[in-house]
């Protein structure tokens, strides 16, 4: 009687094990896809946030740069237009040894029926990417020439202890709707994006 009884109690513990080894393994199993599937989504967006920057622009504290978006680009399009730019406080030679501040002014003609959405350090297709652009000020220079004019998007800073690189996604909407319209036909818009930047002290 107490062979039997052993018996019992030798397969019962082995079958214990066995599950535990099996659910072990299984949570294992999880985890490897669910970290493989992370990692590859990140991946997939860093490539994507990355790919084709228009301009590089480095900035090392008390800087006035200023460049133009290519007019002749712009026609009625139902895609929107997108030109990126990324701010790096380092170079390949070179780094930044001070905190450093910065802020971005845009500026355009009031030619075209265009409208602009600004993306920082995300796509602007990515679910609930946020445009820092918040609206524009119509302004008149001393030429008395008209502008829009899209001002405090935002005082941004980059620590001297990081290299840091903050990629700009401009988007640029003109409708097709457009196309159709004479009065656009030979109005070319221009895109001004200033940066200012000063050093933390």
């Amino acid at each position: 009687m107490r062979i039997f009884k052993n018996i019992k109690i030798e397969h019962y513990e082995e079958k214990k094990r066995f599950l535990g080894y099996s659910l072990c393994l299984f949570l294992l199993f999880v985890l490897a896809i669910y970290f493989l599937t992370s990692s590859y989504a990140t991946y997939q967006s860093e490539a994507k946030l990355h790919a084709s920057i228009d301009q590089a622009l480095y900035l090392f504290g008390g800087e006035y740069l200023t460049f133009n978006i290519d007019p002749d680009k712009i026609v009625p399009s139902d895609d929107p237009y997108i030109y990126k730019f990324s701010l790096a406080n380092f170079t390949g030679t070179q780094s930044s040894d001070v905190d450093i501040e910065y802020v971005i002014k845009i500026r355009t003609t009031t030619n075209l029926p265009i409208t602009l959405e600004m993306y920082r350090n995300e796509n602007y297709d990515d679910v609930g990417a946020t445009n820092i652009l918040q609206g524009a000020t119509l302004k008149q220079d001393e030429d008395s020439a008209w502008y829009r004019t899209y001002q405090d998007l935002g005082l941004y800073t980059m620590s001297y202890a990081n290299h840091v690189t903050d990629i700009y996604s401009l988007v640029v909407r003109f409708p097709s709707q457009y196309a159709q319209d004479e009065t656009y036909a030979n109005s070319i818009e221009n895109i001004e994006i200033t940066i200012n930047s000063n050093q933390v002290v």
